[in-house]
């Protein structure tokens, strides 16, 4: 059965029985300012969302302590320092599922950036990596070889309005699950960018999708409740898997 995902940060506020949701995104330190950076950058225009929040967010300890809820959510991590992945690594509880935020457009990266990652491999947990719209070949690739098989596709675009999400991503998800599945075509790719309907879902879906994350619809919440009222009701099973 495919799986839905609520996207971070929205995974953070709300929940839903048909849906498992990602919390965070998560850093080792706290990043303030998170109000400030919505109210001043956050835009949309001609069906796309744009901002320049920069994973503005209360820390690990904090997110483990007050936003996660039970094992179906999946807590979102980055790193912004060297050595950031470690401190992660031992700080979450190897039983608690992840997504390795790898590809945010607002934050530079350091030299060798996913360096550290592959502790996350263990087979207590599910470990989905995020991918960038414009990650290259030679990067899925290596992502492959260190283990991983899980994508979600994709992050944000940056563009000279800030990071773009919504619609717009199509193209990028479209070549990248297409560049993914000539490397591993059993890798689990979760398709996220301007789902918004059971349509958008059965595009994805028909490409070879296995999950679906939402995330600029719930800017939306008519729409949004008309989404997951849609989908349906996911078993304890299935949010596990």
């Amino acid at each position: 059965m495919s799986q839905f995902y609520l996207a971070a940060p929205f995974g953070n506020y709300l929940r839903s029985k048909k849906a498992r949701s990602v919390i965070g995104t998560f850093t080792v330190e706290k990043r303030t300012g998170l109000i400030k950076q919505i109210i001043t950058t956050l835009r949309y225009s001609h069906g796309a969302w744009y901002n320049r929040i920069g994973l503005r967010n209360p820390g690990i300890h904090f997110g483990l302590n007050h936003y996660y809820r039970s094992k179906r959510d999946i807590i979102s991590l980055a790193a912004i320092d060297q050595g950031d992945w470690e401190k992660l690594y031992q700080i979450v509880p190897p039983d608690i599922d992840v997504e390795l935020n790898i590809s945010c457009p607002n934050v530079l990266h350091y030299k060798n950036y996913v360096h550290g990652i592959e502790h996350f491999l263990n087979d207590q947990r599910k470990v989905i990596v995020k991918l960038k719209p414009d990650t290259s070949d030679k990067m899925i690739e290596h992502l492959l070889h260190m283990g991983f098989n899980i994508f979600h596709c994709c992050n944000t675009l940056m563009t000279d309005k800030g990071a773009m999400s919504g619609i717009g991503l199509r193209p990028f998800v479209t070549q990248m699950m297409s560049t993914i599945q000539f490397f591993k075509s059993e890798a689990e790719i979760i398709c996220g960018g301007g789902i918004e309907s059971l349509a958008d879902i059965k595009y994805y879906g028909d490409l070879g999708a296995h999950g679906f994350s939402i995330g600029s619809v719930c800017f939306h919440p008519f729409k949004l409740n008309k989404l997951l009222n849609s989908l349906p009701e996911q078993t304890a099973y299935d949010l596990a898997h």
